[in-house]
């Protein structure tokens, strides 16, 4: 699929592999993708709706951003009563998931922060949030120490929303793939990070599109 590619395509499914390892992460997400897209020369429709690397950063900064001082006092306490940290982690993750404890909290959490408002949040039910649909990927974005020279595997949703650009530019009847399709696979990509940054934007996801659609239709 790759060959099909046209270069600012193909320039920026390679920059998105540098986006993640500069923020020092192990998995390139679909967030990278839309990250580099922006940045990118062909990324003017995504900007006039408010999609700027600024943006975009900031979110990211929100989603995998921390409360370590709450998370380290909860801890503490926990300690000081003789609870095993790790073995809590094990159980919560075996009946929610992994990185159940590490999703990003949102308004919707109510404010809760630190290891015990989680833990009372895990077993509330919570309040279903399309900012903590993502987990593998927002998860693999919280994980430190990214490879800086080694491979970067892309993330099931970006493996996804590159999938979803092929058709996108079957459907409309393109033998290639280029940053527009790209740009519409994201947008049909709906459980990875970068539908989360373009929700919390507030972007019409719809209006995206008909723009898209129009400018490939548009004569040269």
């Amino acid at each position: 699929m790759f060959e099909r590619f046209t270069t600012p395509a193909r320039t920026a499914v390679v920059s998105a592999r540098d986006r993640a390892r500069a923020l020092d992460h192990r998995t390139i997400t679909t967030a990278h993708v839309l990250l580099a897209l922006v940045e990118g020369e062909a990324g003017g429709t995504l900007r006039e709706h408010g999609v700027t690397a600024d943006a975009v950063r900031a979110q990211l900064t929100e989603l995998t951003g921390a409360d370590p001082g709450a998370a380290h006092d909860d801890a503490a306490v926990l300690a000081a009563l003789g609870i095993d940290m790790a073995r809590i982690r094990e159980a919560v993750e075996a009946n929610f998931g992994p990185g159940a404890l590490d999703r990003p909290l949102t308004p919707r959490d109510g404010g809760r922060r630190g290891l015990l408002g989680r833990l009372r949040l895990l077993r509330g039910g919570g309040g279903a949030d399309r900012s903590a649909l993502p987990r593998d990927e927002v998860a693999a974005m919280r994980l430190p120490g990214g490879s800086s020279t080694g491979h970067l595997p892309f993330s099931p949703a970006a493996k996804k929303a590159l999938e979803l650009s092929l058709r996108e530019a079957m459907r409309l009847g393109d033998g290639w793939i280029g940053p527009e399709h790209l740009t519409l696979g994201l947008i049909r990509s709906e459980d990875g990070a970068a539908a989360v940054v373009l929700d919390r934007l507030g972007v019409d996801l719809g209006a995206i599109r008909h723009e898209v659609e129009q400018q490939r239709r548009r004569p040269a």
